[in-house]
């Protein structure tokens, strides 16, 4: 089974030195789109505004797909 990677990308580089197995490119595809919400909770939530990205690599280190999740928050009215 291929392994693929997901470093996550927030004005920084985390690298996935792991990885994880999936049966084809669409699976891990998948599974990129599904962690990213859990992720950007994590990395946004002391932040109005923020862009968070997965990217994937396949095993030749390729980068194959790439899934961001951008936050713009913003006050209407003053608040005390």
């Amino acid at each position: 089974m291929p392994r693929f990677f997901f470093d996550i990308q927030d004005g920084g580089l985390t690298v996935d030195d792991v990885g994880t197995e999936f049966p084809n490119v669409h699976a891990a595809r998948d599974a990129a789109i599904r962690v990213l919400p859990d992720i950007a909770r994590d990395y946004i939530a002391p932040h109005a505004d923020r862009e968070i990205s997965v990217l994937m690599r396949n095993e030749a280190g390729q980068e194959v797909f790439k899934a961001s999740f951008s936050l713009r928050a913003e006050w209407l009215v003053e608040t005390a």
